[in-house]
């Protein structure tokens, strides 16, 4: 039985890491390694000067799990080179996030980051992602996610980042292959005053997906389909390296 390790930046009491450990619990021998606590817009951050607690938790599930007092990336990290080090996973699933994951997003994402870790470690890792205000449930999302599993495990990529659409398209082939798009934010601080009267500014962004050409992600995602974009680590921009190796 193939062993999965389930992460996520939503918290370890997030309604759609649970969504996906139902979805996959009698199917595969499922650990559950996730933070205690909200973790959004981490990255692949790491508790580098900081003691993390690690405690057993009651995850409802015959599962065994671990509430980590970390980023996600530690819950990654401590799982495949302490907790299971001796049962290492075959396969890393970081999610199902409350909100899309798409274009430029991923250089912030805690779900993304936790995902890259498992890649980090050469093992296959998906995150996965619901678009905020989706028609789908969690559940809907996990059981679609757990039938297109295999074909996903079958292949040469180590590592997906998933992301499902508000409504699916209307159609029997409701997934697309994709690049990854860009989405920048028109981010409009706002604050609010503490009782020593400091400002305590916090973000409302505004996404703008402006200029997505068919075949991204974000594409995709606003035409009803579910989006899987295969990522890397590298960003060396070769073209540029090689033009300056030949001065």
């Amino acid at each position: 039985m193939k062993k999965i390790l389930l992460v996520n930046d939503d918290g370890i009491a997030a309604p759609g890491l649970n969504a996906m450990a139902q979805a996959l619990v009698n199917e595969y021998d499922v650990r559950v390694v996730a933070p205690a606590k909200q973790q959004s817009g981490m990255s692949q951050a790491i508790s580098a000067h900081n003691k993390i607690k690690v405690k057993k938790y009651d995850f409802g599930l015959p599962v065994e799990a671990y509430s980590v007092y970390g980023t996600p990336t530690d819950c990654t990290k401590l799982a495949v080179e302490v907790l299971y080090a001796n049962e290492r996973p075959d396969l890393v699933i970081s999610g199902i996030n409350d909100g899309g994951n798409l274009g430029t997003d991923i250089l912030y994402s805690g779900t993304v980051g936790a995902a890259m870790e498992g890649h980090l470690h050469r093992i296959l890792s998906i995150a996965v992602s619901r678009v905020y205000n989706s028609q789908l449930s969690f559940n809907e999302v996990a059981q679609i996610f757990a039938a297109k599993l295999p074909e996903l495990m079958s292949a040469n990529a180590l590592m997906y980042n998933i992301n499902f659409p508000k409504q699916i398209k209307d159609t029997k082939d409701i997934f697309r292959y994709t690049k990854q798009g860009r989405r920048s934010y028109h981010n409009e601080y706002d604050y609010e005053l503490d009782e020593q009267g400091n400002r305590l500014y916090y973000m409302k962004g505004i996404p703008n997906d402006t200029g997505n050409v068919e075949g991204s992600d974000i594409w995709a995602i606003h035409d009803g389909y579910v989006s899987i974009n295969p990522l890397k680590v590298g960003r060396t921009h070769k073209k540029v390296l090689s033009a300056l190796q030949q001065m």
